[in-house]
């Protein structure tokens, strides 16, 4: 989930939390408020009942149907009941099922009056010392606010119809509220995706009071200048520390080789002295590397515009392979498809001739000392380098490793290696726009290729 989504989520619960609180507020209140006009109705029903009462006191007893005559404009499903100081009930009008409990007596007794409500209809009992001269302790008024309840229920059709449009409204502002919102956000991770180097940085409109992304934009500045720091301390150390053992490396082979010809037959000496070159070599090897490293590290922060013919590099390539593994065989073959392509591309020899050795190398070491296959193909779309060998291949973890720097598999530790070549590969392919990929299985060898992209 993105964080827009999470955003606009949020707001639109917090409104939606919001419209159903309002809407039960609204609704209670106005259930409140018309149960307590009801509840006056029959209060003043009640009061009209014993009034009529006080008239009809000295009516003869045929004349009672005035009271019904003066009561006839009823209240939806009213109830009337009086009841006597000594309990008898006096008068009772559509009471059917509606009884008096005595908690209700008392609780009318208690403070003059009680206002009670079962399901939807409501009741009023009142006990005023007014009533007691005309025989009159309790009377009852109850009734159904049909009028009332059907209003009710069409306000609160209406609250949630309204409250679902509102919900749905303050979706789709939140989504464009949010959109709007993180535009600063998407500028700023697209100016940060365009640095292609920590010397680079991010620009910030206001540096004396910087809003919340201007911090954002100063702390990775600060970042970045950590990282430019560091990796000029690193690429500072590697070059020099390369170059400046290459020369004591070159005369170490040179007094090797004159002390080669000084040992004449003696076997011993000259195994010792081929030993002692055996490890200057792979020092040697291990400073061009980390030299490689260096430079493609450089590379990655410039453009390269070099034209680079790929066959011309597997050549240098492979007659450095020759000489440092002259025992392993080398095929090379070479296939373009239009016969007056070239195979161009765009980049840096050195790097490019480093990642083709470094193919080839690993391919003489791991390969069970069986022949290589150096393949180049030229297409309109690019052109690819492989390199297959026939040895005993990888396992699923060391090929899912094998790009990592520094990284060797079990099977490779007792040969000679540091665990660079691939890593260093896979660089050198990233700054020039390439790809690598390895095919690899137990028993079935490896295939490692190159893909650069043509010159546009």
């Amino acid at each position: 989930m993105t964080f827009r989504i999470r955003m606009a989520l949020v707001f639109t619960l917090l409104v939606g939390v919001l419209l159903v609180v309002f809407a039960l507020f609204f609704f209670s209140h106005s259930e409140s408020l018309r149960s307590a006009e009801f509840y006056d109705r029959l209060e003043d029903r009640a009061l009209l009942v014993e009034h009529l009462f006080e008239e009809a006191r000295a009516m003869p007893v045929d004349e009672a149907q005035h009271l019904a005559q003066a009561l006839r404009e009823a209240l939806p499903n009213e109830a009337i009941t009086v009841i006597s100081i000594d309990g008898k009930v006096i008068f009772q009008r559509a009471a059917s099922g509606v009884v008096l409990p005595s908690s209700w007596k008392e609780l009318a007794t208690r403070n003059g009056i009680a206002r009670v409500t079962q399901g939807e209809r409501q009741f009023v009992i009142i006990d005023t010392p007014e009533a007691l001269k005309n025989g009159i302790r309790y009377t009852m008024a109850s009734a159904v606010d049909v009028r009332g309840l059907r209003s009710m229920a069409t306000l609160r059709r209406s609250l949630m119809l309204a409250a679902g449009l509102a919900l749905l409204f303050t979706a789709g502002l939140s989504w464009a509220y949010t959109t709007w919102a993180l535009v600063p956000v998407r500028d700023l991770v697209r100016r940060a995706g365009e640095i292609h180097a920590p010397s680079e940085r991010l620009s910030v409109n206001d540096e004396q009071k910087p809003d919340e992304l201007g911090a954002v934009a100063i702390a990775f500045n600060a970042l970045l200048a950590r990282l430019d720091d560091a990796f000029q301390v690193q690429r500072s150390f590697v070059a020099t520390a390369s170059h400046e053992l290459r020369t004591p490396l070159t005369v170490v082979r040179g007094q090797l080789h004159q002390a080669m010809g000084l040992a004449g037959d003696q076997v011993d000496m000259m195994d010792r002295l081929h030993g002692i070159e055996e490890q200057t070599l792979h020092m040697q090897d291990l400073l061009d590397q980390l030299l490689w490293l260096a430079q493609s590290q450089e590379a990655g922060e410039h453009r390269l515009q070099d034209q680079v013919r790929v066959d011309e590099v597997a050549e240098r390539a492979l007659q450095r392979c020759r000489v440092r593994y002259p025992e392993v065989q080398v095929r090379f073959e070479l296939s373009l498809e239009d016969e007056d392509r070239e195979p161009l591309v765009r980049g840096s020899s050195v790097l490019l001739t480093a990642a083709v050795y470094n193919l080839l190398a690993n391919a003489a070491k791991y390969g069970g000392g069986h022949p290589i296959t150096l393949a180049i193909r030229s297409t309109a779309e690019g052109t690819s380098v492989q390199v297959r060998d026939e040895g005993p291949g990888m396992d699923g973890t060391t090929l899912f490793r094998a790009r990592e720097l520094f990284f060797r598999g079990p099977d490779a530790v007792p040969m000679d290696g540091h665990g660079i070549g691939l890593a260093l590969v896979e660089r050198i392919a990233r700054v020039h726009g390439g790809r690598v990929s390895i095919v690899s299985r137990s028993g079935g060898g490896t295939t490692v290729e190159l893909l650069l992209p043509a010159v546009a």
